[in-house]
């Protein structure tokens, strides 16, 4: 059986590898864009470095944080019109349960571990083979049978005549 503290750890590797891919995406659009970047007040600099979206940003600080967003949609605000950028990330419908997970993250002993894939978590049952270790091998079956949903996360950014008026914190 898996511990709570062997999921935690799990937990807490996919996150960094999640963090890790966005610093580095924000990095390459800033030196994509390194004369642009260097054109900016030092504290917007700042901001776009720590990844933070701060009001009075423009389009391009927000896409250099950010990338491109999900969606844009417009709605009237008195006699303006305010721009919101939406950024949907992650979200997951989830499958049956059943069957293999994606290659990837796995866990266990001699006689037991914890899979986990695009099918769900499930345990693993089977037989160590080889001298000093060797490798578990053995028969999958899911821990639940109903599908697993991971809701979207979403970010919105609104603009009022180009500049950020209010942000969403988020990431």
């Amino acid at each position: 059986m898996i511990t709570r503290a062997q999921l935690r750890c799990v937990t807490l590797l996919l996150g960094a590898f999640l963090l890790a891919g966005c610093a580095s995406s924000q990095m390459s659009r800033i030196d994509a864009n390194r004369e642009l970047y260097e054109s900016w007040p030092l504290e917007m600099r700042q901001a776009v470095l720590d990844g933070k979206v701060e009001p009075g940003m423009n389009r391009d600080m927000v896409r250099m944080v950010l990338g491109q967003p999900t969606e844009i949609l417009t709605k009237a605000a008195g006699i303006n019109e305010d721009e919101i950028w939406v950024y949907r990330t992650g979200g997951d419908e989830g499958g049956s349960g059943m069957g293999m997970g994606s290659p990837g993250l796995s866990m266990g002993g001699t006689m037991g571990g914890l899979s986990v894939g695009s099918g769900g978590m499930g345990t693993s049952m089977g037989t160590n083979m080889g001298m000093g270790g060797g490798t578990n091998m053995g028969i999958s079956a899911p821990i639940m049978s109903a599908p697993v949903r991971t809701p979207a996360e979403e970010r919105e950014i609104v603009f009022q005549d180009g500049v950020v008026l209010r942000a969403e914190p988020g990431h």
